[in-house]
C-alpha cells in the first residue's frame, strides 16, 4: 500500500481498524507536503534515494510517515516538520506590523475595541482564502486605569446582543467605501459595503456598543464610477519572478460573520477576548450566547 518513503498506493479500507484508517490518511496528506518541500532532492518520491551523510537527505527522512510508524513517532514527525523546520509558518497569513510591547513603547492611546469578522467557509472561493473584515474604534471616555472588571463584562454583554447572538451578525461587505469620522467619540471607520445603505446598518450597530447615535453628517460615501473595472472579482494575473501570479483581490465582495471582539489596554501586551464565536479562545469575558 505504502512504500518504505510515503508514496501511496490506492486505499483499501477493508479491513483496517481505526488507527491505520488515520494513519494512512495522515501519510497521504502529510508525504504529500514533505515531498513538495524537499522536491530539491527527487522530482518524484519513487526515485529518492536519500544519503545520510547529507543533513537535507536526513530531514527529509525523518520528516516522512511511515507504515510501521507508532502515533508517538507520527507526532514527533509533525513537530519536526511544523514547528522545529517551521513549516507551520505557512499557515499563518504574513503581517507586516511591530511588536506590541514596542508599539505601547511607542505611543500611548485609549482603549480600543476591536470586532473581528470572516466569511463562512462554506461561502469562500475555491481559489482564495476567506474574507475577513476588521471594525474598531476608540473608548474616549475610557482610561487603562479606570476600566473595571465590571466594565469589561457591560461591554461584553452588549457585544454578546448586538453581535454574537443567534448566528452572529453578518456584515456584507462589497465595493463602496462607507467612511464614518467622529473623533470625539473614538469613530475612524472605514468600511466597505455593498452599498450605503448597508455602510449605515452596521454603523449603526457599532455605535450600539456605547449607546451613541449616529450623526449622518460625519458619513461619506466613496463610489466608483466603474467598480467593476476598477476592483474586478477576478483579479488580473502578473509576471514575478519568472511566474505568473493571480494578483490580490481588491474589494471583494462577500459576507463576513462576527467572529471575536477584542479589547486592547496599553500596559497589557495580549488583547483581552470579550467573547468569541470561533471556538478559538478558552478565556472569554462572557460566553456567546
Amino acid at each position: 500500500m505504502v512504500n518504505r518513503y510515503g508514496n501511496l498506493s490506492p486505499l483499501d479500507l477493508e479491513g483496517i481498524n481505526s488507527w491505520e484508517q488515520l494513519q494512512d490518511v495522515l501519510q497521504w496528506t502529510h508525504n504529500k507536503r514533505v515531498i513538495a518541500e524537499f522536491r530539491d532532492l527527487a522530482a518524484e518520491d519513487a526515485s529518492f534515494s536519500p544519503d545520510f551523510s547529507i543533513p537535507r537527505h536526513r530531514l527529509r527522512v525523518a520528516s516522512t510517515i511511515l507504515e510501521d510508524d507508532t502515533s508517538a513517532m507520527v507526532l514527533c514527525r509533525f513537530w519536526l516538520f511544523y514547528v522545529i523546520l517551521g513549516k507551520a509558518a505557512e499557515f499563518q497569513t504574513p503581517i507586516y506590523g511591530i511588536p506590541v510591547p514596542t508599539y505601547q513603547e511607542t505611543l500611548k492611546f485609549k482603549p480600543q475595541i476591536q470586532l473581528y469578522f470572516q466569511e463562512d467557509l462554506q461561502d469562500v472561493d475555491r481559489d482564495y482564502s476567506p474574507v475577513a473584515g476588521e471594525i474598531s474604534f476608540r473608548l474616549m471616555n475610557e482610561t487603562a486605569e479606570s476600566l473595571s472588571e465590571a466594565n469589561l463584562q457591560t461591554y461584553a454583554n452588549k457585544i454578546n446582543t448586538s453581535f454574537a447572538s443567534g448566528s452572529g451578525f453578518v456584515w456584507r461587505k462589497g465595493k463602496t467605501l462607507c467612511a464614518y469620522t467622529d473623533r470625539e467619540h473614538g469613530y475612524s471607520l472605514r468600511l466597505l459595503c455593498r452599498n450605503a445603505a448597508e455602510g449605515k446598518r452596521v454603523i449603526e450597530q457599532v455605535l450600539d456598543i456605547q449607546n451613541h447615535n449616529p450623526n449622518w453628517e460625519y458619513l461619506t460615501i466613496n463610489e466608483n464610477d466603474q467598480p467593476s473595472d476598477a476592483y474586478p472579482t477576478i483579479p488580473p494575473m502578473e509576471r514575478i519572478l519568472g511566474e505568473s501570479r493571480r494578483m490580490p483581490r481588491s474589494r471583494p465582495i462577500a459576507s463576513v460573520r462576527f467572529q471575536t471582539a477584542y479589547l486592547h489596554i496599553r500596559g497589557i501586551a495580549r488583547a483581552i477576548v470579550l467573547i468569541d464565536r470561533s471556538g478559538r479562545h478558552r478565556r472569554t469575558v462572557v460566553r456567546a450566547s
